[in-house]
């Protein structure tokens, strides 16, 4: 699964800023994880536990916001879900689109 290695990233990249900024202790921790990415929130729960005992983030909540999918129409400008449309435009029938959400797995947020 790779939840564990995504959770290891984001707890030392987290560590590693808390340790540059002197900070002893984190009340939270906010991700965003975009629903196109095919991560699995509850794996990313269960690990976090494991991953944060006995250091800075020890005993923080983790918060995850899921992203829904969002693509913009190339041909007609149109905002829409692809995965609500089967991946077509609903404003021109077109499958012509970037993808501008549901991607993203940043953190967001952390609370001291």
């Amino acid at each position: 699964m790779h939840e564990l290695s995504i959770v290891e990233n984001i707890v030392g990249t987290t560590l590693q800023f808390t340790n540059e900024h002197q900070i002893d202790k984190v009340s939270f921790l906010t991700i965003q994880v975009g629903k196109l990415t095919g991560v699995e929130p509850p794996y990313l729960q269960m690990y976090y536990g494991d991953l944060t005992k006995g250091n800075a983030l020890e005993g923080s909540e983790l918060r995850i916001e899921e992203v829904d999918p969002e693509a913009f129409c190339r041909c007609c400008g149109e905002v829409f879900n692809p995965e609500e449309t089967e991946r077509i435009c609903p404003g021109c029938a077109m499958s012509d689109y970037e993808i501008l959400h549901g991607k993203e797995l940043t953190i967001k947020e952390l609370g001291f």
